[in-house]
């Protein structure tokens, strides 16, 4: 699967719900700065995580598509769960389930600060649930996204 591969398939995707990815975003798990959240605030772009910004779409296709080489392999490094979790999820290749009994797992795991969870909620537990998102979700991501362009 390529980044153009990736961005032709989901254009035109911004408004389809994710209601998994927004929970988990919304319960404070996110990428705290850096990457997309840095871009987002450059860009004048909400990200408070209680609201769910930055969309995940807009992580996706603005911070990420648009900014890459179409021709780049979107491989296994791209780790950011809530990515990878909104991308299966507005595909459908997961089923729901699994996606939410992942979510609360994680959202299970999360310290809350001052009686919420918030993104440093997570700080130290990102990578393992990061990975454990990946192994659920790339495969089938990939796999969905290649069908879908070979069609065409």
């Amino acid at each position: 699967m390529t980044v153009g591969q990736a961005a032709k398939v989901f254009a035109g995707k911004e408004n389809v719900p994710c209601p998994v990815t927004d929970r988990l975003i919304k319960g404070g798990f996110r990428q705290i700065s850096g990457g997309y959240i840095s871009y987002a605030r450059s860009a004048d772009i909400g990200t408070d995580h209680r609201k769910g910004e930055p969309h995940q779409w807009w992580h996706l296709m603005k911070s990420y598509c648009e900014r890459t080489d179409s021709e780049k392999i979107f491989g296994r490094r791209i780790v950011c769960g809530e990515l990878l979790l909104y991308m299966a999820e507005v595909l459908g290749c997961v089923e729901k389930q699994k996606l939410e009994a992942l979510a609360d797992r994680i959202l299970a795991d999360g310290t809350p600060i001052n009686g919420i969870l918030t993104p440093r909620s997570f700080s130290g537990k990102r990578r393992k649930w990061n990975k454990e998102i990946q192994m659920l979700c790339f495969e089938p991501i990939r796999e969905t996204v290649e069908k879908l362009c070979s069609a065409d």
